[in-house]
């Protein structure tokens, strides 16, 4: 994974978290303000709808940045092993022909 990678993903998880900080702003200051109009209930439910759906898409980006870093992760572990067996076996290899 490259870094110019991990950073769209930052970016992203960044505007979702404003995002969720304005819906959930706006959600505390308009209860006063909309008390006594009839369609505050619609607006709280929709908003809260959304600040929901915000939520699961940022434990979803979590979780496959998590899985993308384990990936990542094994990969180096594969590489090293690789490299010890490689080592090994020429070592061995070139031991054994003296």
């Amino acid at each position: 994974m490259t870094s110019r990678d991990e950073s769209s993903i930052r970016e992203r998880s960044a505007i979702q978290c404003a995002r969720a900080t304005m819906l959930l702003y706006s959600l505390a200051s308009s209860r006063d303000l909309t008390a006594t109009i009839d369609t505050s209930g619609e607006k709280e439910e929709e908003t809260r709808r959304e600040i929901e759906d915000l939520k699961i898409k940022l434990a979803m980006e979590k979780k496959r940045t998590n899985r993308i870093k384990l990936c990542g992760v094994m990969e180096m572990f594969l590489l090293v092993l690789l490299g010890l067996l490689l080592s090994t076996f020429f070592l061995f290899f070139f031991l054994e022909s003296r």
